[in-house]
């Protein structure tokens, strides 16, 4: 009997394969944004009811947001083997999306209570525009471009 040739092993991964290494590097992205906006805030100088301030204060609570929202999506994602089950899982995801989207864009025009302190509501809506990219990014990486619909109009914060 002739010897069997030799099995020659490809580095290159399968697609579910690159499908949970990207969602690992998004993930590691998402996580260096975080702790940058982190420090960015923790080691500012600046006059505690400065405008400044409270912008970095958003930018952080926002990127904390978008990190918890996508680990969240992430681990719903990677469970998925066969394009089936991520594509009714993008599904899901999607109507998250939209929900969260439209309960956003009708609270930003709402009047609040006099009670609630203006960092609050900002504290509010920075967590929630941040989950809402959160769920963006993780659709993104699904094969989902929830970005084509804009952010609602939220009059307390102009977008960078």
């Amino acid at each position: 009997m002739p010897p069997r040739a030799p099995v020659v092993w490809t580095t290159t991964a399968v697609r579910s394969e690159r499908f949970r290494q990207r969602l690992d590097e998004r993930h590691r992205e998402l996580t260096i944004h975080a702790k940058a906006r982190g420090r960015s805030y923790r080691r500012s100088r600046a006059d505690p009811l400065s405008e400044e301030l409270q912008r970095l204060r958003a930018d952080f609570i926002a990127a904390l947001g978008r990190l918890g929202s996508f680990e969240i999506a992430m681990s719903r994602l990677a469970q998925c083997r066969y394009e089936i089950q991520l594509n009714e899982r993008a599904d899901d995801l999607s109507r998250d999306y939209f929900q969260l989207w439209h309960l956003i864009a009708r609270r930003s025009g709402a009047t609040w209570p006099e009670e609630e302190r203006e960092a609050e509501r900002l504290d509010y809506f920075a967590m929630q525009v941040g989950r809402l990219e959160g769920i963006a990014d993780a659709l993104v990486v699904a094969g989902r471009n929830v970005r084509l619909f804009p952010l609602p109009n939220v009059p307390w914060l102009t977008a960078s």
